[in-house]
């Protein structure tokens, strides 16, 4: 490794791992063509790039060692140092993890902890991936790479560890397949893969979440009593670990399950939702399960009230659920944007509102693709149908037709 320059070393490291660099792009949010221009030493790079594959490669601060013992490379022009600097410090926020001194490690855990790592910075990658099929791909290899290690591991605490990052890591390949992709079948073995992983380990936190996740299948198949099914089975492990929220999260599935076929119990499991994000919690939350919250039972209610024909409450609702996303939840945005121009074509319409509304979801669709948002704009589409002959209509078709040009 002497002998080599740092791009030597990085794509060397980057081909072990069997890594494109479309693939280390999304780990990095390094562009390819400049990680490969890096590599093949067109570019210098920087620390903070060195810094950014390290962490990507869990290479325990090898990179950036490297880079420091190669010859001070020329200063880049201030605008291009300023657009890598912050590429570089938005990169290393996803991933905030620590190096760990490769010496003290031994065995399998630095493979262990680079599984863990990496399902760290998918879960990041995940709310504003414009490329779900790619970390699909990459998700998928990952779960490969984890059925691989476990072979080589007898019972104790790094098998736990990889199965657990198994499902959590299933589970996220399921939301890929089913939420981004609309491929329900592969969803549906990802989701058997998590759920089968969490039992194995006894964790049933990762369990409950594997069976509410599933529950969404048979839903939109339009078997509610088969997704009751699940989410009752998701409720038994979510009792037992101790966390109201995770209840809470299955009443608000079951909310959704339910509305097409039994309003009553539909507003009833809205209310024990409430009820139980209320409720103190034994342990922290960890940190994968980051897909729900006041927030996201405001955009559950809404979604609800909006089907039940309660579109002013429903509006109410799903402002609120707007207001408290953050700013890289860019597909759930999408999603509340186009419920809540729906909400505008209730008893008074407002075609003009809605077609604006739903034209800034359309462009934050654009942005990143989501199969569940992409729905919910043909749902608005067939919805406007009756004012097709409006001025607001035909522009926001136009919109449309700039968007996808």
């Amino acid at each position: 490794m002497d002998g080599e320059t740092f791009g030597q070393v990085l794509r060397d490291s980057r081909r072990k791992r069997r890594l494109s660099l479309r693939k280390m792009q999304l780990l990095t949010s390094y562009d390819f063509t400049y990680l490969g221009q890096v590599e093949r030493g067109e570019k210098n790079g920087s620390v903070e790039l060195a810094a950014v594959c390290d962490r990507a490669l869990g290479m325990d601060g090898t990179l950036v060692e490297k880079y420091r013992r190669a010859s001070a490379p020329p200063t880049p022009a201030p605008l291009e140092d300023e657009m890598l600097r912050r590429t570089a410090i938005k990169a290393m926020a996803a991933t905030p993890l620590a190096f760990v001194d490769a010496e003290q490690r031994a065995g399998h855990e630095p493979q262990v902890a680079r599984l863990e790592h990496q399902a760290e910075i998918y879960r990041h990658l995940y709310h504003g991936a414009s490329a779900p099929a790619d970390l699909l791909t990459l998700v998928h290899d990952h779960l490969d790479d984890a059925a691989h290690l476990m072979r080589d591991l007898s019972d104790g605490d790094l098998k736990r560890r990889v199965l657990r990052t198994r499902s959590e890591v299933a589970t996220l390949a399921g939301r890929l397949a089913f939420f981004d992709l609309c491929r329900p079948t592969e969803a549906r073995g990802y989701y058997g893969l998590a759920h089968e992983s969490a039992t194995q380990t006894g964790d049933d936190l990762l369990a409950a979440a594997a069976l509410g996740h599933l529950a969404f299948l048979p839903a939109a198949e339009g078997n509610a009593s088969a997704a009751v099914d699940y989410l009752g089975g998701a409720a038994q492990h979510a009792r037992r670990t101790g966390m109201p929220i995770v209840q809470s999260w299955i009443a608000a599935v079951e909310s959704e399950v339910l509305t097409p076929v039994h309003p009553a119990g539909t507003l009833r499991a809205l209310e024990q939702a409430t009820r139980l994000l209320a409720g103190p919690a034994d342990d922290a939350v960890p940190a994968w399960f980051d897909y729900y919250s006041g927030d996201r039972l405001d955009g559950f209610r809404g979604r609800a009230l909006l089907q039940l024909g309660r579109s002013d409450e429903a509006r109410a609702s799903l402002t609120s659920a707007l207001r408290g996303l953050g700013p890289g939840a860019v597909k759930q945005r999408a999603v509340f944007l186009f419920d809540i121009a729906a909400s505008y074509l209730g008893s008074t319409p407002d075609v003009d509102r809605a077609c604006a509304l739903a034209g800034d979801a359309a462009a934050t669709l654009a942005i990143a693709g989501y199969a569940t948002a992409d729905s919910r704009l043909r749902e608005f589409r067939g919805q406007i149908r009756a004012w097709d002959h409006t001025s607001a209509v035909v522009e926001f078709d136009e919109r449309l037709g700039a968007l996808t040009a």
